[in-house]
């Protein structure tokens, strides 16, 4: 189980300190700015995103081999499609609540980037990025979602209300665990790993416990378990942004003193 490969050394931890260098500039510069003009780079990548993922789904629908149904958005990252661009945009009376559930996915993926971005995308994804748009989609796409948690943080793009944000939060997981849940046990496709587990000494366990206990019943007690380990991650990821948003404003206040 490699948590990183070469390639994500050589790409992934640069640019996430270029990422991080440029969040501080861009703080520098801007944190006194109106929410308006923070809200301009978090709104330039949310658009990015999009596009690119608009091209993808085209471009499979237009394949001569046919849609994948790999391809459908109910992928956990597939989610920063829609709350992105709808936190970047949106400022209706819910806007507390799309900020808060966008922060904690974001915070999610941050940690997984940072802890095993090999589960995301694969070192052979970042050789062939400009050869291939697939490839290419899928380092980009998850680069710069990461970027955008760094960006709330740098850009103070939400304040935390723990009770609240956690209420939408929780919420929120269910409904898309249950769905994307579904979806992969009814199309056989891994969304979310709610099929069959990326990673292999889980995925062995997997299947002990339905060889032992029955495929209907195992499969499903699988489900069940990433349910409370997607809600579990999502918690501590938003937790985890609190503590990083805490001590970034910490510094900053220590270096304004100064």
């Amino acid at each position: 189980m490699e948590l990183w490969s070469p390639q994500h050394v050589k790409t992934l931890l640069p640019s996430l300190i270029a990422m991080i260098a440029v969040g501080a500039l861009l703080r520098l510069f801007l944190i006194k700015k109106s929410e308006r003009i923070r809200f301009i780079p978090f709104q330039i990548i949310a658009v990015f995103i999009f596009v690119i993922e608009v091209i993808k789904q085209i471009k499979e629908f237009t394949s001569p081999t046919g849609y994948d149904l790999y391809s459908i958005p109910l992928h956990f990252c597939s989610l920063f499609i829609f709350m992105l661009p709808l936190m970047a945009f949106y400022n209706g009376k819910h806007k507390d609540k799309v900020r808060g559930i966008t922060t904690a996915l974001s915070g999610s993926l941050f940690l997984l980037m940072t802890i095993y971005p090999n589960l995301i995308y694969s070192g052979a994804a970042i050789e062939n990025c400009f050869n291939d748009f697939w490839d290419f989609h899928t380092t980009f796409f998850h680069v710069f979602a990461t970027f955008e948690f760094i960006l709330i943080i740098a850009l103070d793009l939400h304040k935390p209300n723990v009770k609240k944000d956690m209420v939408a939060i929780l919420i929120f997981i269910l409904c898309y665990c249950v769905i994307a849940g579904v979806m992969a046990q009814v199309l056989k496709t891994n969304f979310n790993n709610f099929y069959e587990c990326n990673v292999p000494p889980l995925e062995n366990v997997r299947l002990s416990v339905k060889a032992s206990i029955g495929n209907g019943i195992g499969q499903a007690l699988y489900v069940v378990i990433v349910t409370i380990a997607d809600v579990i991650f999502v918690s501590l990821a938003y937790q985890f942004y609190r503590l990083l948003n805490f001590i970034v404003k910490k510094i900053s206040k220590l270096f304004q003193s100064n």
